[in-house]
């Protein structure tokens, strides 16, 4: 049973949820006033670039998540468990499906159309894709830097913020071995509702037939094949219809496909020792994960080991390694949701129901209708199958040694190799083959890339305290990364036989094939001072000076500098044993301005490259000629600037009890990097410019309140929200606006406009109005039908009733011309998480909720169920209220008004008729399928136990946990698919809230065990 519950009205309910949720509503009336001052976190380290400070000599803008927030997240990586736990971090994943990706954002990205992806820093060296990477079990903490004081010394990598890990190391003391392992079973946690009565189901599709003038088809599946010249064909046709299918079987699909339980296990343990001068850590995980739908599966297996020793005093050395190993089965021969939910019911007296499900049925249905575009899923997707394998490997080492007191120098250096391959095939049971068994025929393709980056990290440290007020710490860096990545590709065709798969490939035909060799490189000098005066008046600045590979000889390089300044007013003489010191017992308020860069484009677009060709003479090929590049290359290209400024406040009260940080910023990119598109007359297409700005500016509140606190019971929250709002402020000249067009006509298409002055997200199309009734239209003498004055036109043609009706877009506003109109937003208001903590004796519970309130999605799964071949089902909501033209008694089509009205009673509020030129219609953008995308999800509930000291001892343990877990519990919605966490479209901050037969999310169960040896 689905636990999703759907709210149309779900604003009104944010606030006192929230309320409810947090705890804070309680106030004063649980805090004890015999309660001792909660002092955890006052000496907190926060790690920033190079370096780390306290928290309370903080002044830049950071949300840190710790190794213990992390471990109470059973989750297959560092992104899910990251999730709604930090300010200003919005973690979208991209579906349900094993290794599904994520897109990840931090105060709304800083690029249009180039990636928004934050630099990930792991120990201090960059890690793509890093949460994705890292065993979550590995990791102490995470700092997501997004302040300009603490990103730009980062400087050409930090424009879209920064997310600093550090994982873990061996401790001082005895060797400890700790065990973690986990279960979970997944299982489906919404169906959509669709047509699951055969009769309905038949009748729909006589129907539809009747009006596309397919009724030779509708008989040869429905009704045995009988002759359309049979007399009483069609004024008997519903009367078989009921008396063949009324108490027929349905086959429900989405049971079928996805209605098993998905497995995953995981197993992790790692071993801590070290004395007073060397500490070793080793860590091994194994992760198994098998999907909801058959074939799909990711298997993971993780290594680690590192140790840190002090070889003399002053003197310590360094070395981390890991090792990765993925491997991620299906996508390849998932085509979307759409794919099983179209698929048909009852196979009519065509196929009994174990030949629907278990037999290729593509060329049958696509015989009988060209527009039949939707294979047997569960048969492709033993026909089709993809697996996509990668192999990591990183090692780093520093030493490091203090000299002349207060100096430290530190060199350090990564090795980082990845190396992935890709395949897929296709037998002769294929969508691929039925549809082309001569040219294409049993198929497949391989795909490798190998890359590999290394980087090498100079620093000197200087830390020292002057007459015991003036603390100072300056780092000056030197710092080269180079990367480079080649790959190749084959597309394959005509296999002979499936026996060998892609075993053997010396007697297929090579269709495809392709191969690419980059690299790139960045230089950079940087440098920081921290200064900090009697604990109250602390100074940030910073400057980097980065040389990148990726811009022309007089634009190389790029100059990056912030300032931050804090006041500690907690810490003034006036405010120290003070009334108000009793009730504010910590108060910070925070200043940063600063400049960071950006060069996420590809390599070498400051030139025109050529590629090779054959120039055939006299009609004779073999002639090698080079030509040159549709994308003309520019040496004027230079670095994208983000300048930011932020304004922060730190608050503790009541004897730490309650703790509030709250940020405000304002970021704006200039010279943005973006495609232009150029005359034809240039003979070329497109050229990277730097045009274009974009400003970023909102507010993020986290509070963390302790509401009870007893010997043997405490309850804990912690609690952020983010509010970000994007404005376009210029595009290049003579610009107003940009569109991105995303999708399909039969998958769900709409349109994105990027518009001078607005805000990201915005989507384009035409505002659905319903159906054309019989009020709109006066029956003539001759039986036709004429429209009344004052409705609207249809763009083209004479509407009939049923037809979908859009909205008057001219300046009379009279007629539908096309013009797109705003149907929607795709960027939430705000977003946010909810955590909950209790504990009791042994006992500990935690109730995880995540939010995002006022972005729209556009429903392109909901576009793609639209009618548009015969035989694809439906959902309920069609299917029991389309618009009726054929009239029972006579099987036939009725242009009479009074019987339109009987046969479609409280007209005004059904959907669109099955007419061919409706069959048209759908395929436009349409506001019909935008739905508010707010949500709040009850994402995750565990409980768990903690056995005592004394058991403990008697079992030799030093700690022993048990846990159950419950993830995606609930969802609190008005969206109608199947979950309203949807991406980017094309992973661009442009088109976000494109819901396109995404694989669904599954509620899972987890039990789990902890031990520490």
């Amino acid at each position: 049973m689905s636990l999703m519950v759907k709210q149309k009205n779900f604003k009104p309910l944010i606030a006192p949820l929230f309320l409810l949720a947090s705890g804070f509503m309680f106030g004063q009336k649980t805090v004890s006033d015999t309660a001792k001052v909660d002092t955890k976190d006052i000496e907190e380290v926060v790690v920033i670039g190079y370096g780390k400070v306290k928290k309370s000599d903080l002044t830049g803008s950071v949300a840190s998540v710790s190794a213990k927030d992390l471990a109470a997240t059973p989750a297959m990586n560092a992104l899910q468990a990251l999730q709604g736990r930090a300010s200003g971090l919005n973690i979208v994943t991209s579906g349900g499906a094993p290794g599904a990706g994520a897109n990840v954002t931090i105060r709304g990205g800083a690029s249009i159309t180039q990636g928004t992806s934050p630099l990930y820093i792991v120990d201090g060296f960059q890690l793509d894709n890093a949460l994705n990477v890292i065993n979550p079990n590995d990791i102490e903490s995470i700092d997501v830097l997004k302040g300009a004081s603490a990103i730009a010394i980062y400087g050409a990598r930090g424009s879209n913020g920064i997310i600093v890990i550090k994982t873990k190391s061996g401790k001082k003391g005895r060797t400890t071995i700790n065990y973690n392992s986990f279960m979970m079973f997944d299982m489906l946690s919404k169906k959509l509702d669709m047509i699951s009565n055969a009769e309905q189901y038949v009748k729909y599709q006589y129907e539809f037939a009747q009006l596309q003038n397919k009724m030779t088809g509708w008989s040869s599946v429905f009704d045995n094949g009988l002759p359309l010249d049979t007399p009483g064909f069609y004024a008997g046709a519903f009367n078989r219809i009921s008396d063949r299918y009324a108490s027929a079987s349905a086959l429900d699909w989405q049971d079928k496909m996805l209605g098993g339980t998905g497995l995953t296990q995981n197993q992790n343990v790692n071993i801590s020792t070290g004395n007073e001068k060397t500490q070793a850590f080793i860590s091994y995980n194994y992760n198994k994960q098998d999907g909801l739908l058959q074939n799909f599966s990711e298997t993971r297996n993780s290594l680690r080991a590192n140790i840190n020793s002090e070889l003399y005093k002053g003197v310590r050395v360094d070395f981390n390694s890991m090792f990765n190993s993925n491997s991620t089965n299906g996508g390849g021969a998932y085509g979307g949701m759409k794919k099983i939910l179209l698929q048909p019911i009852t196979g009519g007296t065509l196929f009994n129901q174990d030949q629907l499900f278990n037999t290729q049925t593509f060329p049958d249905f696509s015989s009988l209708d060209s527009g039949f575009d939707t294979e047997n899923p569960f048969v492709e997707t033993n026909a089709s199958t993809s697996n996509n394998r990668s192999r990591t490997f990183i090692a780093n080492a520093g030493i490091e040694f203090d000299f002349l007191k207060n100096f430290t120098f530190r060199t350090a250096g990564q090795y980082n190799w990845n190396q992935s391959k890709s395949t897929s095939f296709s037998d002769e049971n294929s969508r691929a083959y039925l549809t082309d068994p001569v040219n294409t025929g049993i198929n497949g393709s391989i795909g490798n890339s190998e890359s590999y980056r290394y980087q090498i990290t100079n620093t000197l440290t200087f830390n020292k305290t002057f007459a015991e007020k003036h603390r100072v710490n300056a780092l000056l860096g030197y710092e080269i990364v180079y990367s480079q990545s080649e790959n190749n590709s084959m597309r394959l065709t005509k296999f002979p036989f499936p026996n060998f798969g892609l075993d053997d490939i010396s007697n297929a035909f090579v269709q495809e094939k392709s191969s690419g060799r980059s690299s790139n490189s960045l230089l950079s000098y940087f440098g920081r001072v921290n200064y900090t005066y009697d604990d109250r008046y602390l100074l940030t600045a910073t400057v980097r000076r980065d040389g990148s590979s990726k811009f022309g000889p007089s634009n190389k390089w790029g100059v990056f500098p912030s300032v931050a300044a804090a006041w500690r007013v907690s810490q003034e003489s006036f405010w120290q044993d003070s009334k108000i010191e009793k009730f504010i017992n910590d108060l910070k308020l925070r200043f940063e301005y600063g400049i960071t860069g950006n060069n996420d484009i590809g390599n070498n677009l400051f030139v025109t490259n050529l590629s090779l060709t054959d120039y055939p003479i006299n009609n004779t090929p073999g002639n090698p000629a080079y030509v040159t590049s549709t994308n003309l290359g520019n040496p004027l290209l230079r670095w994208e600037e983000l300048k930011s400024t932020n304004l922060g406040i730190d608050i503790a009260l009541f004897n730490n009890r309650v703790k509030l940080t709250s940020e405000w910023y304002n970021n704006n990119v200039s010279g943005m990097l973006l495609q232009s598109v150029l005359p034809v007359s240039t003979g070329y297409s497109r050229q990277y410019q730097n045009i274009g700005s974009l400003r970023n500016r909102g507010l993020e509140f986290t509070l963390n309140t302790v509401n009870i606190k007893s010997e043997s019971f405490r309850w804990s929250t912690d609690f952020n929200i983010s509010f970000n709002k994007s404005k376009v402020m210029s595009l290049e000249q003579g610009q107003t606006n940009r569109t991105f067009s995303v999708g399909g006509n039969r998958t769900g298409m709409v349109t994105y406009y990027a518009t001078v002055g607005e805000e990201l997200g915005d989507m384009y199309g035409y505002v659905y109005q319903g159906v054309y009734t019989t009020d709109d239209f006066i029956q003539n003498a001759d039986g036709s039908l004429s429209l009344k004055p004052g409705v609207v036109k249809p763009a083209t043609g004479t509407p009939k009733p049923g037809d979908m009706k859009f909205a008057a877009d001219n300046e009379k506003g009279d007629q539908f011309t096309r013009k797109m109109q705003k149907i929607g937003n795709g960027t939430p208001d705000f977003i946010g998480g909810i955590s909950n903590n209790f504990s009791y004796k042994g006992f500990d519970l935690n109730i995880f909720m995540k939010f995002s309130v006022g972005n729209d999605i556009y429903n392109a799964t909901k576009h793609s169920l639209s009618p548009y071949a015969m035989f694809q089902n439906v959902p309920s909501e069609f299917g029991d209220n389309y618009y009726r033209l054929i009239d029972p008694n006579t099987g036939l089509i009725t242009n009479n008004l009074a019987r339109l009205r009987e046969l479609n009673p409280d007209e005004s509020s059904r959907l669109w008729s099955l007419s061919g030129v409706n069959s048209q219609n759908i395929t436009y953008p349409s506001s019909y399928y935008v739905e508010d995308g707010s949500y709040l999800r009850i994402a995750q509930v565990t409980l768990g136990y903690s056995f005592a000291r004394e058991f403990l001892e008697h079992v030799k343990l030093t700690n022993a946990r048990i846990y159950f877990t419950v993830n995606n519990l609930a969802t609190i919605t008005g969206y109608s698919g199947y979950d309203p966490e949807v991406t980017a479209a094309s992973g661009v901050a442009v088109t976000p809230g494109f819901d396109s037969s995404t694989y669904p999310r599954s509620r899972s169960y987890v039990l789990g065990l902890n031990l520490t040896f």
